[in-house]
């Protein structure tokens, strides 16, 4: 179920692209931080193909030194953690993914972006992996309707998104993409609220974020794993 009236542009708002400009470089990195948060329980809760030959412990260190330091700045032990995961024969081979894959792929490829970005990450780059999220999220919403296989929850998905306050239905799109940008803005408008350059996930309130971030990344597994190739949970 989609929402109504596509008067806003979801992609490219003007609103949040604000937001992002008034970040600092740390800040930025945190909002790209969250971003890929809601895209990680993809990676922790469905097995990868074995052609690819990622080695899920490769995937959980890269992760877990990711949220380790967040202010941008380069950090050995995450590029470490990068290079290890970039010796996986994926990286080397062309792949057709399916669903659940593909949101596999944009995760790690966006994990990859960071790594770059370190030292540096620029609005274009935060822009960029933020702008994804949304687009996996849209993507999700336009596969379930164009499927008959139906996707437990609906009546909650339909009850949400006739909830929604009128800034968010605005942007008419279904349930994960409002989702989304629930969640996004509610982070990014922490990051620039937090006093005195507070990074904000290892903050009591950023707490708070993670585990919004975590329910929505859940709720993306158990809507992939409806479908073909997205149902086998990782070990």
């Amino acid at each position: 179920m989609r929402g109504m009236g596509h008067s806003v542009d979801w992609r490219f708002d003007d609103v949040m692209a604000e937001e992002i400009r008034r970040m600092d470089r740390a800040q930025r990195h945190q909002a790209a931080f969250f971003a890929l948060r809601r895209l990680q329980a993809p990676l922790m809760g469905i097995r990868m193909p074995e052609e690819w030959g990622v080695d899920p412990a490769a995937v959980e260190n890269l992760l877990q030194q990711g949220a380790v330091r967040l202010d941008g700045e380069p950090d050995h032990a995450f590029q470490q953690a990068l290079d290890r995961l970039s010796q996986a024969p994926l990286f080397e081979s062309e792949v057709d993914p399916e669903l659940a894959e593909s949101f596999q792929l944009e995760a790690i490829s966006w994990w990859m972006l960071v790594g770059e970005a370190l030292g540096e990450m620029s609005e274009a780059q935060t822009d960029t992996i933020v702008v994804r999220a949304r687009e996996l999220a849209d993507y999700l919403d336009e596969y379930m309707d164009g499927t008959l296989t139906v996707v437990a929850g609906e009546e909650g998905r339909e009850r949400y998104l006739a909830n929604v306050p009128d800034s968010l239905r605005s942007y008419g799109v279904g349930y994960f993409a409002t989702r989304n940008l629930e969640v996004e803005r509610r982070c990014h408008g922490e990051i620039l609220g937090a006093p005195g350059g507070a990074c904000m996930p290892i903050s009591a309130l950023g707490h708070e974020l993670l585990v919004l971030c975590d329910d929505y990344s859940r709720e993306l597994v158990a809507a992939l794993r409806t479908f073909p190739h997205g149902s086998e949970p990782a070990p």
